[in-house]
C-alpha cells in the first residue's frame, strides 16, 4: 500500500511539472521570426541605397533636354563663335521642356582647359576662345537610354573623344542652364549640352 501511494505521489509531481519542450519551440520560432524580419529589413534598405545610388549617378534638373531623351528634331549644324553664343540672352524662366533655341546645334573651334566627371556622370569641359569661355557636357551612355539610337551612338562616340586640346572642334546643341557657381559658367549660362562631335586639331 505504502509504495502505491508513493507512485501516485510521484506521477501526480510529474503532473504538476510544467513541459519544457512548448517553450523551447517558442523560443525558436521567435528567433526565426526576428532573424527573417531582420534580413528583410536589411534587404528593403539596400534595395532602397541602391535606387539611389543609380538616380544619383544621372542628374535630374531638365535631365532628358540635357541628354536628348525628349527626342527633339534638331536643325542642321552651324559655325559660331563662343563670342555669338555667351551674348545670347538668357531666358527668364527654364521650363521642364525644351526651348525653340534649344533645338539649334552649334560647332565651335575652341581650347578644351578642363576636363572634369561630375557627380550626374557628365564630363564637364570648358572651352576658351580668346577671352571668351563656356561649358559644355558629354553624358554618360548609362543615363541617356531613351534617346533615339543614332543621338545615343553621336554622343557615346563624341564623349570617348573628350580629351584636353589646345585647338579642338567641338559640336553639341544649344542648352541653357542656370548659374549655379558652376566651373567655368558663361554669363548667360549656356552650354553645348550634350556634345554630339569632337575632335582634337592639335597633335
Amino acid at each position: 500500500m505504502p509504495d502505491l501511494q508513493r507512485e501516485r505521489t510521484t506521477r501526480r509531481a510529474r503532473a504538476d511539472v510544467p513541459s519544457v519542450c512548448p517553450v523551447r519551440g517558442l523560443l525558436l520560432f521567435a528567433l526565426v521570426l526576428m532573424l527573417t524580419v531582420t534580413a528583410a529589413v536589411t534587404e528593403n534598405a539596400a534595395a532602397t541605397r541602391g535606387s539611389r545610388s543609380s538616380a544619383a549617378a544621372c542628374g535630374v534638373y531638365r535631365w532628358t533636354v540635357k541628354t536628348l531623351q525628349d527626342r527633339p528634331r534638331l536643325l542642321p549644324a552651324r559655325k559660331t563663335t563662343i563670342h555669338f553664343l555667351i551674348t545670347r540672352r538668357a531666358p527668364s524662366y527654364l521650363p521642364d521642356r525644351r526651348l525653340p533655341f534649344e533645338h539649334r546645334v552649334y560647332t565651335v573651334t575652341a581650347a578644351v582647359t578642363l576636363v572634369r566627371p561630375e557627380d550626374d556622370s557628365d564630363l564637364h569641359v570648358i572651352l576658351r576662345q580668346g577671352g571668351n569661355h563656356m561649358i559644355t557636357e558629354a553624358p554618360s551612355p548609362s543615363c541617356d537610354r531613351r534617346a533615339t539610337p543614332l543621338r545615343r551612338r553621336q554622343m557615346r562616340v563624341a564623349r570617348s573623344h573628350v580629351r584636353l586640346c589646345a585647338r579642338a572642334r567641338v559640336t553639341g546643341v544649344a542648352f541653357f542652364d542656370f548659374d549655379h557657381g558652376q566651373t567655368g559658367v558663361a554669363p548667360n549660362a549656356i552650354e553645348l549640352h550634350p556634345i554630339l562631335g569632337f575632335r582634337c586639331l592639335t597633335s
